[in-house]
């Protein structure tokens, strides 16, 4: 079937031949943008060496060691995913299995319009409400932390796993429910002991795509998240200041632009970051269509 779809595909007509030239430019695009990276954060790796993922001190002009950066992004991400993922896959299975059509097609809506709000409005939220609750709940002398960020990235992420998750258990056919509720199953464990089961692939293609999302914020964490590159002592006290590569790259990119070996630190610091990004992405999409195969 594939093979004759592909023999009658005209490639010499103007659409095929136009959409095609756009998905060449797409990818050409993100290969341009790969190849960047890796030629300008070339000289960080050979200068640092493996010190260069390890070391702890990022002082300009000296050395550059991103763990600090990389800790950071992986704590406020992983943590980010720990207090999103209860209320976003409740409100999805809510949605999906309890609401009427009419009700069900307003809660997307809202879902879609939170998803599309831009990032620097959630960021003026967190410093003028949430980083002083978090400050005035712990008691902490400023409230700019490793935590206040991962709480702000899970509330910028809820709507977009929010309604991948609902589309994910929209897609499990409705003969599974008929067939469960016609063998005495309550309403119950339908929704947790079938449609569950069977929408977790695309849930979990949910999750990973909103990670994607999360890891690469830049201007709402770097309000929030305090600026400082280290990593707490200990290192499981989430309630310190701390860095993530986004913001790291926000505060000393335009400085730094051109200024030797500490811009080619950051270029490799966001080349870490894109090689995390996509792989979150390619796993979320991978999932998302063996779901929809």
């Amino acid at each position: 079937m594939r093979r004759l779809l592909h023999s009658e595909i005209d490639f010499r007509h103007p659409f095929v031949l136009i959409t095609g030239l756009l998905t060449a430019l797409a990818s050409g695009v993100v290969v341009f943008l790969f190849l960047f990276l890796v030629i300008q954060g070339q000289p960080a790796f050979t200068r640092m060496g493996f010190a260069f993922f390890s070391g702890e001190e990022w002082i300009p002009g000296e050395t550059y060691g991103a763990w600090p950066l990389i800790y950071g992004s992986l704590v406020v991400t992983g943590l980010a995913l720990l207090w999103v993922l209860p209320p976003a896959l409740g409100c999805a299975l809510f949605t999906s299995e309890y609401l009427r059509p009419k009700a069900r097609v307003a809660m997307k809506a809202a879902m879609e319009l939170l998803a599309g709000v831009p990032g620097i409005l959630y960021g003026l939220l967190g410093v003028s409400f949430l980083a002083v609750w978090v400050r005035d709940v712990l008691g902490l002398i400023d409230g700019n932390t490793l935590l206040t960020a991962s709480l702000l990235l899970a509330v910028m992420v809820l709507p977009t796993i929010m309604t991948l998750s609902e589309d994910a258990c929209r897609a499990v056919p409705s003969e599974y429910r008929d067939t469960a509720r016609a063998l005495g199953l309550t309403r119950a464990e339908v929704v947790f002991g079938v449609v569950l089961p069977q929408a977790l692939p695309g849930i979990a293609g949910a999750v990973l795509l909103g990670l994607g999302r999360a890891m690469g914020e830049t201007v709402a964490v770097m309000l929030v998240i305090g600026g400082l590159d280290r990593v707490p002592l200990p290192w499981y006290d989430i309630t310190q200041p701390g860095q993530n590569i986004p913001s790291k790259l926000g505060r000393e990119a335009a400085e730094a632009l051109g200024s030797g070996l500490h811009w080619n630190a950051l270029i490799a610091s966001g080349l870490v970051l894109f090689l995390m990004v996509m792989l979150f992405s390619l796993a979320g999409n991978f999932l998302l269509k063996r779901k929809r195969a």
